[in-house]
């Protein structure tokens, strides 16, 4: 490689990584947004003047996790890593008229991993590990306690009058998910059991009731929850829209001021907005949260293959929409970015691997191409912004990603194909997706990239399929699972109990 070219590369690389970008995560007081911003590699969070375009800048010092709020809230909660690291956090409360100036929330307890935060009426709930087990916290003012320990893996959603709704991952239930209701003062938990498939995103609608998403194997769909009976049916809403688009994946959820639910659902790889089961006009692509910051006006988060992400404000009534606040975007980024397509790759036992790839303007065809490996595994790839993606088309390789069994967003039956079983099916569904990138005339030769699931998926394939890919990059990889599972918290033993299905074996 020329040292002009080489140049080139890093010159661009340094362009790619400074490129903004930004997500709605809230409404504050005043009708601001709440907005989360990555700019030169760092997560700060500002509030959002719609009218201006102003963002004034909130936190002083890192940011990690961001608590849900209820809306027109003058304060934000945090989560920060103070361990240098280890993921190991405390919880800061932010006064949004009194930007800068953050107030410890868990000042008398040992850091812990937090894993999801709900604040609401100056009452936080937060789920956290330590090596000894995990548990549903209570912050008021300067007491933390303890509400109820679990077995599994406890998320706390949402939370009014004194009850806390959220799911709970039991590596027993083979990785699917439960609805938990928790009376707050009393620590007594209600769990709705279902018989298959997983419940994600309970949240508390205007007449006390509990929507959640059913995730069944192959489609979801919106289902509502007396908490008092814990009795479920499925939930009607106005329109049918949301229905009919027969979404394999509901990731968002929220009940806006006036009782309306905002819902986001995907299906391969991208997703569509709806408010009472109407849908939303909005750019293709994937958006990832919605608010309503007054009646009949959303603001969204959306991205796609070649759009960093943005936040974009959406006139329900009328179907139009127009940019708040986006990066900057380089000349040549249109170029590289020639062409993004979704295939479906048959694996060795005929299943359809849903794969997404990006032609490089920068690469022949067929040329070098990169099987990029999403970490998790319980994760995916779809048509939304991967600066790795980026770099690599820029750098002039073609990539491959594909959504191997365990991936999110293809179906519960999809994801849970992987417990038992890490290191083999999964890494077939790999090694097919290398395989059609050389039938289909893409690739000249193909190499291999994955960061910490996706590492450990480099490592297997490097070492288990010799001789198929030129060469592999693995990140942060786990090279020693019995190590790791020694040296982890409750969280992430119970994650490898349940990504090994029992089967010790296999470490």
């Amino acid at each position: 490689m020329g040292g002009g070219v080489y140049s080139r590369i890093i010159s661009r690389l340094e362009e790619l990584v400074s490129i903004e970008s930004y997500s709605a995560l809230g409404v504050l007081v005043g009708g601001l947004v709440l907005v989360g911003a990555l700019r030169e590699g760092a997560l700060n969070l500002y509030a959002l003047d719609r009218g201006s375009g102003e963002l004034t800048r909130l936190n002083k010092g890192r940011v990690n996790l961001v608590a849900k709020s209820e809306y027109g809230s003058s304060r934000v909660v945090l989560a920060r890593d103070v361990t240098r690291g280890e993921e190991k956090h405390l919880l800061y409360a932010i006064n949004v008229e009194e930007p800068g100036r953050e107030e410890v929330l868990t000042q008398g307890i040992e850091p812990m991993r937090i894993f999801s935060i709900v604040d609401k009426g100056g009452e936080t709930l937060f789920t956290g590990a330590t090596m000894e087990g995990m548990g549903l916290y209570h912050v008021k003012g300067d007491a933390v306690r303890l509400v109820a320990r679990f077995r599994g893996i406890p998320v706390v959603n949402d939370y009014r009058g004194g009850v806390a709704a959220g799911i709970v991952l039991y590596p027993e239930r083979g990785g699917a998910a439960d609805v938990i209701v928790v009376d707050v003062e009393s620590g007594d938990v209600r769990e709705l059991k279902l018989p298959k498939g997983s419940a994600v995103n309970p949240v508390f609608m205007g007449d006390g009731s509990i929507a959640y998403v059913y995730e069944g194997p192959e489609s979801a769909e919106l289902r509502t929850l007396d908490p008092d009976t814990m009795k479920d049916s499925r939930l009607e809403l106005p329109s049918k829209d949301l229905e009919r688009f027969a979404p394999v994946e509901i990731p968002f959820l929220d009940v806006e001021p006036r009782g309306r639910l905002v819902a986001i659902a995907r299906k391969r790889g991208r997703s569509r907005v709806f408010v009472d089961g109407w849908e939303v006009r909005v750019p293709e692509g994937s958006h990832f949260s919605a608010y309503m910051v007054e009646d009949g006006v959303l603001v969204v988060s959306h991205s796609s293959l070649t759009t960093p992400p943005r936040i974009i404000e959406v006139s329900v009534k009328e179907g139009s929409w127009r940019v708040l606040v986006e990066g900057s975007r380089p000349e040549w980024l249109r170029k590289v970015l020639q062409g993004t397509s979704y295939v479906e790759v048959e694996s060795f036992d005929g299943s359809r691997v849903p794969t997404y790839v990006v032609e490089s303007g920068e690469a022949s065809k067929p040329g070098p191409t990169v099987v990029l490996v999403h970490g998790g595994p319980f994760a995916e790839y779809g048509d939304f912004w991967n600066v790795m993606a980026a770099a690599m088309a820029s750098a002039g390789f073609h990539v491959v990603m594909p959504n191997y069994r365990g991936s999110t967003g293809y179906g519960e039956e999809w994801r849970l194909k992987i417990i038992g079983d890490p290191c083999g099916g999964e890494l077939e569904d790999v090694v097919s997706a290398a395989g059609w990138a050389r039938e289909s005339g893409l690739a000249s030769r193909v190499y291999i990239v994955g960061y910490s699931y996706g590492g450990y998926m480099t490592m297997c394939a490097l070492t288990r399929k010799p001789g198929l890919f030129k060469a592999g990059v693995a990140g942060a990889s786990v090279v020693d699972w019995e190590e790791m599972y020694g040296l982890s918290d409750a969280a992430f033993r119970s994650f490898i109990e349940l990504l090994f299905g029992g089967r010790r074996e296999l470490w």
